[in-house]
């Protein structure tokens, strides 16, 4: 784990998009692992652009079909992997990124460097990131190297996923108050805040309160009231979105634009459950998210039959976001806080609050307000507002909604994926690929499933 380099998520990318990306570029390049050979100001680009990979790359691609805002087509590979069919090399390489030098090795590499300049605001940044990755890892793997995976140890044990997200939750804590202790920061390396503190303790606060989230189904109602009482300290604005940062160069587009304009594009199609949800509404996000179909209007694939028409389907390729190779993919914001104070407050019976957080993203949208809205109206907001987002079915996992049934011929939806298969070849400690059942075998975080 610890002998790849950056150039691993170069694979990722390739692996999704069918061509280079941003990882590629000169600051980015040289040896990852290596401080001396690299600027802390290149690694961090590293870490970066890994991160975007994470939230952009071939699992969050996996999971927009399992969540069904995404459907596959064609009987290739994406068809295949919507109906649950992978196994342990299907996300190789994804699972490599979480540890390689755009990950954890590299955020500590850019960690320990701020340290030794006193910069504190730029290592605050840094355990933002590092709370990022390896609780993306622990969301989708659960139990994962964590406490060793960085140092002389080569086949580290796997960390319980609860202690990984309690061990997070305290990493986020010191990184709140080291970016208030100042220093220089990362400026206008920083791609996505410019190195602005207020900004990265507003996400920070909200990144707390998605872990606590992710500990109700196991710790109970409790974890409401701490997630309530974070993402009230969230993202305030739109304005301060954590959005990943993109151009227009072949290097550097939009993942999903990438791979929607590959010779596979045509094979990821809307999911039925997200694009009648929206006609339902009449949401305007719409053309943003998918093509009108052959018949002029906007449908999806249902995986649960198997058998839409395709005249009946829209495309992801043709949207507004696909369209814009520039398109800053959403990863934590405003109109998320919002929905998870509303989550949190109606979990706790404070359902006055839970209507004002859930009808403030509504009207930015021009929908009406709810009066007296349920779960399932608090949810379903946020499923459409977390199209192409993995954090989509952690809520799904918790919640049960909106009910979603699996693909055709099966019984389940899987909540979970398999180690990747190098980890299992190389690490001893890695549970294996038969001990692994997707169907059966549940994170700790959600002991029981949905169907």
């Amino acid at each position: 784990m610890r002998k790849s380099s950056i150039a691993a998520a170069a694979l990722s990318m390739a692996m999704l998009g069918g061509c280079s990306n941003f990882l590629d570029a000169p600051k980015a390049v040289n040896d990852p692992n290596n401080p001396t050979g690299a600027s802390r100001d290149q690694l961090f680009t590293g870490v970066q652009a890994n991160v975007f990979g994470n939230e952009e790359g071939p699992v969050a691609m996996i999971i927009c079909e399992w969540m069904q805002q995404c459907g596959g087509m064609n009987g290739r590979f994406v068809a295949s992997q919507g109906t649950y069919v992978i196994d342990a090399t299907t996300f190789d390489i994804p699972f490599d990124n979480i540890f390689n030098g755009g990950g954890l090795i590299g955020i500590r590499a850019v960690e320990a460097s701020a340290d030794a300049d006193n910069d504190k605001l730029y290592k605050g940044i840094a355990e933002v990131y590092e709370a990022m990755d390896i609780g993306f890892a622990a969301d989708v793997w659960g139990d994962v190297p964590y406490a060793d995976a960085v140092g002389s140890n080569p086949t580290p044990e796997f960390e319980p996923q609860m202690q990984v997200y309690t061990d997070l939750l305290a990493l986020l804590d010191k990184a709140i108050a080291d970016m208030g202790g100042g220093g220089a920061g990362p400026g206008a390396h920083d791609l996505i805040y410019g190195g602005s503190p207020a900004k990265w303790i507003e996400a920070a606060h909200t990144l707390k309160a998605r872990i606590y989230l992710h500990q109700v189904e196991k710790l109970g109602v409790s974890q409401y009231t701490s997630a309530l009482a974070e993402a009230r300290k969230g993202i305030s604005v739109a304005a301060n979105d954590w959005k990943t940062a993109h151009t227009g160069a072949t290097s550097e587009r939009n993942m999903w634009a990438q791979f929607q304009n590959s010779s596979f594009g045509l094979d990821l199609v809307a999911g039925s459950v997200l694009a009648d949800i929206m006609k339902a509404q009449n949401d305007p996000r719409l053309p943003d998210y998918f093509a009108k179909n052959a018949a002029g209007g906007f449908g999806g694939f249902d995986v649960s039959t198997g058998n839409t028409a395709a005249a009946q389907v829209s495309q992801i390729v043709g949207s507004g976001r696909t369209n814009d190779a520039t398109f800053s993919q959403p990863i934590i914001t405003f109109d998320e806080t919002q929905l998870i104070i509303a989550e949190a407050a109606f979990q706790t019976n404070d359902k006055a609050g839970a209507t004002t957080a859930l009808n403030a993203v509504r009207a930015r949208y021009g929908k009406p307000a709810i009066a007296s809205p349920t779960l399932n109206d608090i949810m379903t907001e946020k499923y459409i507002a977390l199209f192409q987002n993995p954090e989509v079915w952690n809520d799904y996992k918790r919640t049960c909604l909106p009910v979603l049934k699996p693909a055709a011929g099966k019984t389940r939806i899987p909540g979970r994926l398999f180690y990747g298969a190098t980890e299992e070849q190389t690490n001893p400690h890695t549970p294996g690929s038969g001990a692994q059942n997707l169907f059966a075998v549940r994170n700790a975080n959600d002991p029981a499933g949905c169907q």
